[in-house]
């Protein structure tokens, strides 16, 4: 599914998905409000939700994503942006000049937060392995690894 909304409101997307296989979501947005996306998918092979989104306000990815591959977001500039993962394969959000920037991952693999000048950015996760976030000038950035046997868990912070 794709779609490219100018100022829309209340724009959402909701995937469900059994074993699929390429299921992709693609949303650009500019200056939307209350764009979101679900995915409600369990053992997708390259499932994938990439928001691009420029001053969007209140741009959601929630991926109930059980076993997922090849999760990602992308966002710039939003607001109350956030991605919700269970046990994704090389999930990641990279998001510049976001506000309450949040991303809470579960048992992921290569799960990293790539944040520029973002505030009240935080990461959450539960034995993620080569979890990483690198924040630049973040106001309240944090990370929370209520991590249960996490490898190679790093907060770089500039």
């Amino acid at each position: 599914m794709t779609m490219t909304s100018h100022g829309g409101v209340d724009t959402s997307m909701t995937v469900t998905g059994h074993g699929g296989v390429d299921t992709s979501m693609t949303v650009t947005g500019h200056g939307g409000v209350d764009t979101s996306m679900t995915v409600t998918g369990h053992g997708g092979v390259d499932t994938s939700m990439t928001v691009t989104g420029h001053g969007g306000v209140d741009t959601s990815m929630t991926v109930t994503g059980h076993g997922g591959v090849n999760t990602s977001m992308t966002g710039h500039g939003g607001v109350n942006t956030s991605m919700t993962g269970h046990g994704g394969v090389n999930t990641s959000m990279t998001g510049h000049g976001g506000v309450n920037t949040l991303m809470t991952p579960h048992g992921g693999v290569n799960t990293s937060m790539t944040g520029h000048g973002g505030v009240n950015t935080s990461m959450t996760g539960h034995g993620g392995v080569n979890t990483s976030m690198t924040g630049h000038g973040g106001v309240n950035t944090s990370m929370t690894l209520t991590g249960h046997g996490g490898v190679n868990t790093s907060m770089p912070g500039h």
